[in-house]
């Protein structure tokens, strides 16, 4: 079953979109790719005979970001999110492990590899976190978004109301 916000609605990638407007007013003149694979091939799958193509193919099994940019000092993996998940700070370590390993981008490994979380959604818990695991937090979120968000469900609007008491706020 596809994942909906109400029955009448259809899917739509709003997070790829997020991502692409970000990616075209912050980095328009560097390289950058959507859904990317990361890691290589698992070497079980991998034979002799496979043509280039089929190996090609092969990479659908391997774990993918939402999108990498490229500039002249950086490696920037981003993972998004209209609505803030913690799970996405854990892809972005995961990520950065695995972009070492990605035969695709050996060639920018001289580079320092960055890790964003792009969100929607303010949630200071998430930023804290993810702050203390090396991830940027990037708050973006274009008019249609803030549209979008006004049609979901009241509890989903915000972030949930956890506070982590006064060391925190240091």
């Amino acid at each position: 079953m596809t994942k909906i916000d109400k029955p009448s609605e259809k899917w739509q990638p709003r997070e790829m979109r997020l991502v692409s407007e970000y990616i075209a007013k912050y980095y328009p003149n560097s390289v950058s790719l959507t859904r990317v694979r990361l890691g290589p091939t698992h070497p079980q799958l991998l034979s002799e005979d496979l043509a280039e193509e089929e190996k090609r193919m092969l990479t659908v099994w391997r774990r993918w970001a939402d999108a990498i940019i490229v500039t002249r000092t950086r490696l920037i993996l981003l993972e998004a999110a209209i609505l803030p998940d913690p799970g996405d700070v854990s892809k972005l370590i995961l990520y950065e492990y695995l972009a070492r390993y990605t035969p695709e981008l050996q060639q920018y490994l001289d580079r320092d590899i960055e890790k964003v979380l792009l969100i929607a959604i303010e949630d200071p818990v998430l930023t804290t976190i993810a702050r203390a695991a090396g991830i940027e937090v990037v708050l973006f979120c274009p008019d249609w978004v803030k549209g979008y968000i006004q049609t979901l469900a009241q509890r989903k609007q915000r972030a949930p109301l956890t506070h982590l008491g006064p060391e925190s706020e240091k």
